[in-house]
């Protein structure tokens, strides 16, 4: 009984293992033919083909994309959106009272995800460019169980002069003793739901805004921004 069960389980994951590779042939064949039909020389088809083995991504959402006409590319652009109840892919849904930011996402040079400056919410001013989606941001720690609370804290960035018992609390009776009553810190952020009047070294940390619930952000949804900046979708 035992052989039995061993042997029937070594069919499963043979099964399971050949079921992998067939898919995995089957989406290489799909790409090869797809970028065939997309102009890609033999060669490179083939290329891609194989990397769709172990990254379909990679094609299907870079390579491919380059490639799309302006009426699929606007076509994708707008299914995309739609799916999440948005008119555009630049666009996102206010986790606090779910209206529509429109252009409120971008990309940078290097096609990194980014936030436009001044993005917030049109109908409760919630800002996207806030601090706390900020990798500048240093979140304050609470002081007893050493907890990040990330609705104050200060800015690595920007710097300003500030008594030595608010900037430097640990260390304060020693410069003071040193003559030091002020020294120049990292500057304080009071709420950091809103930027610094001065700021503009905003850098986005995805995770950040993942924390606030901000929705559909992933590789794809950066690609198709960047498509979009290729063939933009006239919002009304």
């Amino acid at each position: 009984m035992a052989g039995t069960a061993a042997l029937v389980l070594a069919l499963v994951f043979v099964a399971l293992g050949l079921a992998v590779v067939v898919g995995r042939i089957a989406a290489a064949i799909r790409v090869d033919q797809d970028a065939r039909e997309r102009g890609f020389s033999r060669l490179a088809s083939l290329g891609w083909a194989m990397t769709a083995v172990v990254y379909p991504a990679g094609y299907w959402w870079q390579a491919r994309l380059e490639r799309l006409s302006a009426s699929e590319a606007n076509g994708l652009l707008q299914s995309a959106a739609q799916a999440h109840r948005l008119v555009s892919v630049v666009n996102v849904r206010c986790p606090l009272c779910d209206a529509e930011m429109v252009n409120a996402l971008a990309v940078t040079a290097s096609g990194a995800l980014a936030i436009r400056r001044l993005a917030h919410c049109p109908r409760c001013d919630f800002r996207l460019d806030a601090c706390r989606h900020c990798g500048n941001f240093l979140p304050a720690e609470d002081g007893i169980s050493g907890q990040k609370d990330f609705t104050y804290g200060r800015c690595k960035l920007y710097r300003a002069a500030q008594p030595v018992r608010e900037a430097y609390p640990n260390v304060a009776k020693r410069l003071e003793a040193m003559g030091y009553d002020t020294m120049k810190a990292p500057k304080r952020i009071v709420d950091s739901y809103v930027p610094l009047d001065e700021c503009t070294g905003f850098a986005l940390d995805e995770a950040r805004l993942k924390v606030s619930r901000i929705r559909w952000l992933s590789r794809q949804r950066t690609a198709l921004i960047r498509l979009s900046a290729k063939h933009p979708v006239v919002q009304p």
